[in-house]
């Protein structure tokens, strides 16, 4: 099984473009079985189409999908585009529900899909969560793990996967690099992550959770910015135990994910068999 977590920056490229069939060909080419995907706007018409780009994405996949909303902004045109998190699936997709994090005043409201696909046993499920944390604030971040973490706690003790865009850096991709984390403090995109006191990461960790891309030998891949990678704010985090399937976990890049968004596609794949 691949599982692919995916930015897609509001559907629109660092060329200003909205191109579906971009996004389209780099998840095809990795394979992916699962994509989750953050900084989803929908129900949003392409210029040019006359279907929503996450019906037009999932039919060019061949893969089912579900949306969980996590605000209507206030500029939003009609038919209303919600802005949040959709899941892909190649596998049959059996339930899924959107819930809102704590909103946080002066802050964007973000939120949680949750969903269940049925395994290739055709006995077997699994639960999928995907979110995309607060871009300003490790405090704010916190506060919304906390409510995230109050709907994946059912699945405690089973296998399941919580993935996206957490805008949080991990301490342990810096153990043995002082000087790349005092760069990152010193950095005005990045510095807020250092400052705040990078708490999200470890307290997934203490929950059990096993980050993925921390698993292969050396420092895990960047993600963003995707023209040139500085930080990893990305992630797969496998409950305990899940965690054993891993087989591999990295960035994906192809010669058009450096247009594609701002973000990198993290690529985990897992032997379910395991």
């Amino acid at each position: 099984m691949r599982l692919l977590t995916y930015n897609i920056h509001g559907w629109r490229g660092a060329d200003g473009q909205v191109a579906v069939g971009r996004l389209a060909r780099i998840i095809e080419a990795s394979g992916a079985d699962v994509v989750a995907l953050n900084e989803v706007f929908h129900p949003f018409t392409p210029p040019g189409e006359s279907r929503p780009a996450l019906d037009l994405l999932a039919d060019a996949l061949g893969m089912q999908y579900a949306f969980g909303v996590a605000l209507t902004p206030q500029f939003a045109f009609a038919p209303l585009a919600s802005y949040g998190n959709a899941l892909l699936s190649r596998y049959p997709l059996l339930a899924h529900a959107g819930h809102h994090l704590t909103p946080v005043p002066g802050h964007e409201q973000r939120g949680l899909l949750e969903a269940r696909v049925l395994l290739p046993d055709g006995r077997r499920t699994l639960s999928l969560y995907v979110t995309h944390l607060d871009h300003r604030s490790e405090a704010v971040r916190l506060t919304q793990l906390s409510a995230a973490l109050q709907w994946t706690v059912r699945d405690r003790g089973r296998p399941h996967v919580l993935m996206g865009d957490f805008n949080a850096l991990a301490p342990g991709d810096y153990a043995d690099r002082p000087d790349a984390l005092a760069a990152l403090a010193q950095d005005l995109d990045h510095r807020h992550m250092v400052s705040d006191g990078m708490q999200v990461v470890p307290r997934l960790l203490k929950a059990k959770y096993v980050d993925a891309g921390a698993r292969r030998p050396g420092v895990p891949d960047p993600t963003y910015p995707a023209q040139a990678p500085q930080v990893r704010i990305d992630y797969i985090f496998l409950s305990e135990p899940l965690a054993p399937a891993l087989i591999s976990c990295q960035t994906w890049q192809t010669d058009e994910t450096a247009l594609a968004s701002d973000h990198l596609p993290v690529l985990a794949e897992l032997d379910l068999k395991a």
